[in-house]
């Protein structure tokens, strides 16, 4: 359905559901490097960032599938 503007929405919705699913997975295994003693410093530059990143795509993918549910 090439040039569908539904199919379209609904590649991009797909794309920033992964993107979001990533920032989450990033944000885990961090979290896993510190508690396994590594300092978040030495890890990232900025590591207080992605708590942030990880509040924004959780509850970013959270607020979507209530949406999705909605319109089912």
């Amino acid at each position: 359905m090439r040039n569908n503007p539904d199919d379209l929405s609904n590649q991009l919705v797909q794309n920033i559901k992964v993107w979001l699913e990533t920032e989450i997975t990033n944000y885990h295994e961090l979290e896993t490097q510190i508690k396994n003693g590594q300092k978040a410093i030495d890890i990232c530059d900025q590591p207080e960032i992605f708590l942030g990143r990880y509040e924004c795509a959780e509850n970013l993918l959270d607020q979507i599938k209530k949406w999705e549910k909605e319109n089912d």
